[in-house]
């Protein structure tokens, strides 16, 4: 093997091999420090645009899940008053009842009857004031259309409820009074129609916040897939990071040990020389 002087060699060769080593070593204590494996595009461009799928479709089901119990919220909000009219409903029948007794004077069906107005007065200033952020629920004005909730990380994942007029106009007690035995009679026959129709629509919300529930349970397990495959994608492996780091560190040693040698290499030549 020749020797030369003005061209070392093995010292380029060293060097190349510590700047490839000192690279390693800086990739494995980024990820380590950071826990990513991709830190950078560069380290897995394909990786990477996988991933920030994954990141947005995750922040997408969060956020689905939080709207999700908003909706019940609100569900819940226009239950609770139904269950208030429920009581109403059910004492207003028991006066009709009452007032369709002929052995009662007019003067008590009169008594009866302040009652039962101010009663069903009251059914329809709950129905006009339950509200939810500024929706007001049961008074009629999301009869139609609804309340689109949306409740998935698509565009058009969602669906709309409806929440029907409980006031003592939409329920057919407007002109209902206990004046007379048979306006007492034909009270009844209203009254059992309104509470028909309030279990009706208590029984339609209930199973929609069941919806709801379900919903929630499965956002739940979407977003926990999600997490994982995002994970495995981006997540640093840190046991074989460190592994990684060792080796690193023990060649990089090894390299500045060997680029000594090979800088020496010359002045042996030198040596010679002289």
């Amino acid at each position: 093997m020749s020797a030369r002087i003005n061209h070392n060699v093995l010292s380029m060769t060293a060097q190349r091999n510590i700047m490839k080593t000192q690279s390693d070593l800086n990739r494995a204590v980024n990820r380590l420090s950071s826990g990513l494996r991709i830190n950078n595009a560069y380290e897995d461009p394909a990786g990477l645009a996988i991933s920030e799928r994954f990141r947005a479709q995750i922040a997408s089901m969060e956020e689905a899940e939080r709207n999700a119990n908003y909706d019940i919220n609100l569900i819940d909000t226009a239950e609770g008053a139904l269950s208030i009219i429920d009581e109403m409903l059910i004492r207003m029948r028991a006066l009709a009842v009452e007032s369709a007794n002929g052995a009662l004077e007019s003067q008590d069906r009169a008594a009866l009857n302040v009652e039962f107005q101010e009663l069903k007065s009251e059914i329809t200033r709950i129905a006009g004031r339950t509200t939810y952020n500024n929706k007001v629920l049961l008074d009629g004005d999301f009869s139609s259309g609804g309340i689109r909730f949306h409740i998935g990380p698509e565009a058009d994942d969602g669906y709309s409820v409806t929440f029907n007029d409980m006031t003592a106009s939409g329920l057919g007690l407007t002109s209902v009074e206990l004046t007379t035995t048979d306006t007492a009679r034909t009270a009844i026959t209203s009254l059992d129609s309104a509470i028909e129709s309030k279990d009706t629509e208590r029984t339609r919300l209930g199973a929609s916040v069941e919806r709801l529930q379900h919903t929630i349970a499965n956002l739940q397990v979407s977003r926990e897939n999600a997490v994982k495959s995002e994970s495995q994608i981006r997540d640093a492996d840190i046991a074989a990071e460190m592994s990684g780091f060792v080796r690193s560190q023990i060649l990089m040693q090894s390299g500045v040990s060997m680029l000594s040698q090979a800088n020496m290499v010359p002045q042996m030549m030198a040596n010679l020389i002289g």
